[in-house]
């Protein structure tokens, strides 16, 4: 953590240690916490959220024990109750608990003295990732996340996945989705099946998200290679988790135009065969 010494006034010389920032990601708990260092007579510690306007306050803890504002319970805790060290936990931060926090030591008889901590929300969604193939002939993968600030998106340990290209889209809430596509040709494809991951990051708030998928080999998908009948072509479905293993996406080759016509020829010959029709 970034620990800063902040006073109130320039003769005193009791320090306060506080987080300079504390980073937590839509939804998580953000721990803030506020240490007097030198032993003092404190008679109340109160905690306030800066606002455009007057500080507002959060929550105070004296002798008398903890008090949360009305407007913050269920909102606000205390982590550490003490008049030399006292810490609250914000649960389930959003964006309007983004801001910067004050907690203020009353010490008698020297007066307040205070330190300040700033919440920074960061926002991810995703990630998702989608296979698709196009003309019968090669295979888009296609990886996306949305966040705030912008999300890194990257392919994780992949050969096949050399050549990317990169767009970024910026909504009016201010977050950012990002997307890394690749496409491939069927017959550069490996005989077997090949995993790919696909990672994001936030670097400021250090989150990181992975999703993994497996691409059907060549003798396995369902777009012939370069040796390979149409009408013997097999019909996938390929299932995409995300870590530790919920399904997310499921996207099957049995809506493509060609496992339909291959689907219905082998049909037909089976009830040719079944009765007793030459062909």
């Amino acid at each position: 953590l970034d620990y800063r010494l902040v006073l109130s006034s320039p003769w005193l010389s009791q320090l306060v240690k506080t987080q300079k920032v504390v980073t937590a990601t839509l939804g998580e708990d953000a721990v803030l916490t506020c240490e007097l260092m030198t032993p003092k007579d404190v008679r109340q510690v109160t905690w306030q959220k800066e606002t455009p306007g007057p500080k507002e306050n959060v929550a105070t803890y004296s002798k008398r024990g903890p008090d949360v504002n009305v407007r913050f319970k269920g909102k606000v805790e205390f982590e550490d109750e003490g008049l030399q060290n006292c810490s609250i936990v914000i649960r389930g931060v959003s964006r309007g608990d983004e801001s910067c926090y004050k907690c203020l030591f009353n010490t008698f008889p020297e007066g307040a003295i205070s330190g300040t901590t700033c919440l920074h929300v960061n926002e991810l969604y995703g990630p998702s990732l989608l296979i698709t193939q196009t003309n019968n002939s090669h295979t888009t993968l296609s990886c996306s996340a949305t966040g705030r600030p912008v999300p890194t998106v990257t392919w994780e340990d992949t050969e096949i996945l050399e050549n990317s290209t990169m767009a970024n889209v910026t909504h009016l809430n201010g977050t950012v989705t990002v997307t890394i596509t690749s496409t491939l040709a069927a017959f550069s494809l490996p005989d077997k099946d090949t995993r790919v991951g696909c990672m994001v990051s936030l670097f400021s708030g250090g989150v990181t998200k992975n999703v993994f998928m497996v691409i059907p080999g060549r003798t396995q998908a369902s777009f012939p290679g370069p040796q390979q009948s149409p009408v013997h072509s097999k019909c996938v479905s390929t299932t995409l988790l995300d870590h530790p293993g919920r399904v997310v996406v499921m996207v099957t080759a049995y809506m493509q135009m060609s496992c339909i016509v291959a689907l219905l020829f082998q049909y037909v010959i089976c009830i040719l065969y079944i009765l007793g029709i030459p062909h």
